[in-house]
């Protein structure tokens, strides 16, 4: 019966964990690339502004090409940094829901159910975590702080 109830806990934790990040290096390179993202964002933030401050009365058409120009490459960087945030994430949270699942895999049949669940807690909450998170960054612009998801 305690082993059943185990893989029973151990199911609804997986399955958390799939619907829900890893060790110290995942989670610098996910803050790495959360603040590459942030930067490109800001960048593209500005060249839209830049394009949409342009007085069609005065503007040539080499500063239309231009602000378009910046609106594009700035575009291009950030989807390319946003792509690079949902890898670094995505294997962060892969790293941590391995890390549950041989945890929840190693627990001895005679240690009690209280006991097995209380030490997959912590990596359980890290794992919702991490969910909660995936694939969004947190920037703070013009003072504000944003949330971006896929």
């Amino acid at each position: 019966m305690n082993r059943r109830l185990v893989l029973g806990i151990a199911g609804l934790v997986s399955v958390a964990a799939l619907v829900s990040c890893g060790d110290d290096d995942d989670e610098s390179e996910v803050s790495e690339a959360n603040t590459e993202f942030c930067a490109d964002l800001s960048a593209y933030g500005t060249a839209v502004a830049d394009f949409a401050a342009l007085d069609p009365a005065t503007a040539t058409k080499d500063d239309y090409d231009s602000a378009a120009g910046e609106v594009r490459s700035t575009r291009e960087e950030m989807v390319d940094s946003g792509e690079d945030l949902a890898e670094a994430e995505w294997e962060n949270l892969a790293t941590q829901v391995d890390t549950l699942r041989d945890q929840l895999r190693d627990a001895p049949d005679d240690q009690a159910v209280q006991a097995i669940v209380d030490e997959a807690k912590p990596q359980a909450a890290t794992v919702q975590a991490s969910v909660a998170t995936l694939n969004t960054a947190i920037c703070s612009v013009g003072g504000a702080t944003t949330t971006s998801g896929s």
